[in-house]
């Protein structure tokens, strides 16, 4: 055996090597399989939207044709358009569906990093390989082709980067998960939380630097989204108040074209609603409440609870490092997006896919989080795939006598996995311990 062989076999014992091997063959593997089970539907709209942006321009776009989408993603639209016309050859699948698998590559990059801020690097690499080769993520971005991984990585570089205290980025990130899709609006009040830290933990000698964190957050914020909307108001600019009124009357218009192109309980979701009145009108009302409203309760009072045991856990623990709460944050994320697909109405079935990548961050706690974790990954692809089948056969593709028992079958799964995380989060941060993953060299050497 030469010298060489030996050099690149020990080169390959490095488990950072192995790791960065095993993400890159990945994406290869992700790329190749892309040209398979496309959903049509979705490809035209974006392959449409995407010309006819280059073809309109960005400030005659929304007023020349429907869309539902807000502004973020068309941006995208416009660039695949543009390299599909330099590179008519390439396919359209593996093109149009290369941003959600980027994502998706990155947002496995970053559950390195995100988990190597509270525990050791061993769990950071198998949570990143675990969410990289999940069906679920695969079944969404790979095959389905749909874009929520694209909108998953900004929410959890926003997490990531206010754990780290950097609150300009991490508000940029955050105000282009919100013009990505409107769902982000829920994890405002938990980046929030992250900006006022410094003030629940210093309340008692509040300096000008310990209060200037949420102000910070909030412009870039108002600020990332105005930029965002500029080139889609440029034309209709006569004022220098339109700037401000401008950027604010297209984000409400396109948020209220998003959220009010359905109007049913749950569209093909495996949630509460699907189990008990799927893709029946959500102001149908019981006991006098609308559907909707009734989801929009539930939701808001277990978003209370979650982020009134965060900020109780976190004012108690006695030290300020990332190890005694970034856990709970990302558990509380977790939990917040897996309430907001269970019960508020108007749900898709992909859209549960940013809880999982959150539910990735959680799993190195304990053998049960990755059974569940395991568990829910699989109802999501079971829904995926039920979606898939009765949209592309019209809603023949499966009878009514089995999905009567099945869906509300799946929906208890998800609810079981649901109420042990989050009893599990209820019971950790009301005891107040700093006991963070004890298995951690980190930890251990504290």
């Amino acid at each position: 055996m030469n010298s060489r062989t030996v050099e690149e076999r020990g080169y390959l014992r490095d488990p950072y090597v192995r790791f960065s091997l095993i993400l890159v063959s990945g994406l290869i593997l992700r790329i190749f399989l892309s040209q398979f089970l496309t959903y049509g539907p979705d490809f035209s709209a974006w392959i449409g939207w995407g010309s006819q942006i280059s073809s309109a321009g960005f400030g005659h776009f929304y007023e020349r044709h429907w869309c539902d989408y807000m502004p973020g993603y068309l941006y995208v639209l416009w660039m695949l358009d543009n390299i599909h016309r330099v590179l008519p050859g390439l396919s359209v699948d593996i093109l149009f569906k290369l941003p959600a698998n980027l994502a998706d590559f990155g947002i496995s990059i970053l559950i390195f990093y995100s988990l190597k801020l509270i525990t050791s690097d061993k769990n950071a690499m198998i949570a990143s390989v675990a969410y990289f080769f999940n069906p679920a993520s695969l079944a969404n971005s790979t095959f389905w082709g749909q874009v929520d991984s694209f909108h998953a990585l900004p929410i959890l570089l926003s997490v990531y980067l206010g754990l780290r205290q950097r609150f300009i980025l991490s508000g940029v990130f955050a105000s282009l998960a919100f013009m990505i899709k409107p769902q982000s609006l829920v994890i405002f009040p938990l980046i929030g939380f992250l900006a006022l830290i410094p003030i629940i933990k210093t309340w008692h000698k509040l300096t000008i630097r310990s209060l200037l964190p949420p102000f910070e957050l909030a412009l870039t914020i108002v600020i990332t989204a105005a930029i965002v909307t500029l080139p889609f108001i440029w034309d209709g600019i006569y004022s220098v108040s339109y700037l401000v009124t401008g950027p604010a009357d297209l984000i409400i218009e396109r948020f209220n074209a998003s959220y009010g192109q359905y109007t049913s309980t749950s569209l093909n979701a495996f949630n509460f609603w699907g189990a008990v009145a799927m893709w029946q009108n959500d102001d149908t009302k019981f006991l006098g409440i609308s559907f909707r409203n009734i989801g929009t309760m539930m939701f808001g009072t277990v978003y209370a609870v979650i982020l009134g045991h965060l900020i109780r856990y976190t004012a108690a623990v006695k030290n300020n490092g990332i190890r005694d709460y970034g856990y709970y944050v990302f558990e509380a994320i977790m939990l917040v997006l897996f309430t907001l697909f269970l019960f508020v109405t108007r749900a898709h079935e992909r859209h549960l896919l940013p809880m999982i990548v959150f539910f990735t961050l959680i799993t190195f706690r304990t053998w049960i989080f990755w059974y569940l974790y395991a568990i829910v990954s699989g109802v999501y692809v079971l829904n995926m795939v039920y979606s898939y089948i009765q949209l592309t056969t019209l809603y023949k593709g499966i009878p009514q006598v089995y999905t009567a028992y099945f869906i509300p079958g799946m929906f208890i799964i998800y609810l079981i996995a649901y109420i042990i995380v989050l009893l599990s989060f209820v019971v950790s941060t009301s005891k107040y311990k700093n006991t963070f993953d004890t298995l951690s060299p980190r930890t251990l050497k504290r």
